[in-house]
């Protein structure tokens, strides 16, 4: 598939890196030229919207992985029931 060549993988961060950094440095230039501040400080507050909603999606499916997992064991555990060691 397409969005697992590499060098897709590598175009994409190299655009949200160029991206983020454009938008700093324009924000940035805007706050200073304008002597408001206020341009700069809702980028970086929607940044950390970004920044957290990423963080919250990552704990979810990892947290569902886990229980997932756990599930699994404690269905296979149960249904399969003890093992027998042979002598």
């Amino acid at each position: 598939m397409w969005e697992e060549d590499p060098r897709w993988q590598q175009a994409n961060y190299r655009l949200l890196v160029g991206a983020v950094g454009f938008g700093l440095i324009g924000y940035f230039l805007l706050s200073l030229f304008s002597s408001d501040w206020h341009y700069l400080r809702i980028f970086l507050e929607v940044l950390g919207v970004i920044a957290a909603a990423l963080c919250l999606y990552a704990i979810v499916v990892w947290t569902g992985a886990h229980l997932g997992t756990l599930a699994w064991r404690a269905f296979t555990r149960t249904r399969l029931g003890p093992k027998r060691i042979s002598r």
